[in-house]
């Protein structure tokens, strides 16, 4: 079975990982790749819905804090999709979960402080209409891909 992409496209892809900005001559410099074969792979990249979209980078440690929770979440018989997007509306919830097991939901927060968890967890969490209960667990490392 052959693989969508290749060697090729996968230095491209790095590339565009560490740095979306690069125009094709610098994705070219970096990649070692003659410029057409950037253009006409990062086109079929695209074609293929590969490459879907570009984004930025965020330091989510200066923007919501660097004390990071994920909170299991037991609900009562509701609509777990619902409350799932309704979490994500709140800005320090990265991730929305739902999972298997004896709890419903799991969400990420990132906050600067524990007393911030606490308001989070006493003034909104609680109060949302069909949660039934929550575990939380702060996290000491954080690594990502």
């Amino acid at each position: 079975m052959r693989s969508i992409i290749d060697e090729k496209d996968i230095k491209i892809l790095n590339a565009l990982k560490q740095d979306a900005s690069l125009s094709v001559a610098k994705l070219s410099d970096k990649t070692g790749l003659p410029a057409t074969t950037i253009h006409n792979r990062v086109k079929k990249l695209k074609e293929n819905r590969i490459l879907d979209h570009y984004t930025i980078a965020v330091d989510k440690d200066r923007l919501y804090g660097n004390i990071v929770a994920f909170i299991l979440i037991k609900t009562f018989q509701a609509n777990q999709r619902k409350i799932a997007k309704h979490l994500l509306n709140i800005s320090e919830v990265e991730e929305a979960a739902i999972i298997t097991g004896d709890q419903d939901l799991m969400i990420k927060f990132r906050c600067r402080s524990i007393s911030d968890l606490d308001k989070f967890i006493i003034d909104e969490l609680r109060k949302i209409p069909g949660i039934q209960s929550s575990h939380t667990m702060i996290s000491l490392e954080n690594y990502e891909k």
